[in-house]
């Protein structure tokens, strides 16, 4: 008995090793089911919306010379060479004195800190960079210098992914896609074979997860009937999600 027990005992932990392994992933599954969340952020009159419309090909986002237009989350689901997108413009980041705009630039902080990705588009010509802006250029961020139709020269440096474009003549947007293409296949790699693409699974598995940590703990040679239930439930977790598991 007691050499069956160190088999079941080993079985386990290499069942609990596989299940956190799938649990750890990113979330890459739902996001390839529900899309991959990229933000368009940075300045007022920088050339978001435009930047959105260019790119659903499509009039999605009012464009308009008035700065601070944008005041709500415009979301459009697009196919970025087989991953699912879902881009969204957001209100321009400056000192607002407007309670509506303000409310804005409140979303559009927030939906920055949501996304798997952050597009941050700068005008070029610009002398002063907001220090909300400059707080959101990181790993995870694609730096856009528009209008270089303006500005030809590259007239800001950053410790991220830089692009120099010009929206209004569609000049390296090409560049700025592929850059996507790019910082979206790193951070979601993934060397599990099986993916969870529904939340309830996920849930379902951590709690399984739960009941063999109890079974772990115990002394199985003490507690038996106890690491028995223990396991009982972590089955009923998996069962839910693959069906009936029988008691064997």
């Amino acid at each position: 008995p007691e050499k069956v027990l160190k088999e079941v005992q080993n079985s386990i932990k290499g069942i609990h090793k596989d299940i956190h392994k799938i649990i750890e992933d990113n979330k890459i599954g739902e996001k390839i089911r529900d899309g991959f969340r990229v933000s368009i952020t940075g300045e007022v009159n920088a050339g978001k919306s435009s930047l959105l419309n260019l790119m659903a090909k499509r009039d999605v986002a009012i464009v308009s010379d008035e700065a601070g237009t944008t005041r709500d989350v415009i979301e459009t689901y697009l196919n970025i060479d087989g991953y699912p997108v879902i881009l969204a413009d957001t209100a321009g980041i400056r000192d607002a004195k407007n309670d509506v705009e303000k409310k804005g630039i409140s979303l559009a902080l927030g939906k920055s800190k949501e996304a798997d990705l952050n597009i941050v588009v700068i005008d070029n010509s610009s002398k002063n960079i907001n220090n909300e802006i400059k707080k959101m250029i990181n790993k995870d961020t694609i730096v856009l210098l528009n209008k270089s139709d303006v500005l030809d020269k590259q007239n800001h440096q950053f410790d991220a992914d830089t692009v120099l474009a010009s929206v209004k003549e569609n000049k390296n947007i090409n560049i700025l896609i592929n850059k996507i293409k790019e910082k979206l296949s790193k951070k979601f790699t993934s060397n599990n074979t099986t993916l969870i693409t529904r939340e309830r699974h996920r849930v379902k598995l951590t709690e399984c997860l739960k009941e063999i940590d109890n079974f772990l703990k115990k002394d199985q040679n003490k507690d038996l009937e106890l690491a028995a239930e223990d396991l009982r439930m972590a089955t009923r977790h998996l069962g839910s999600i693959v069906g009936k598991v029988d008691v064997e």
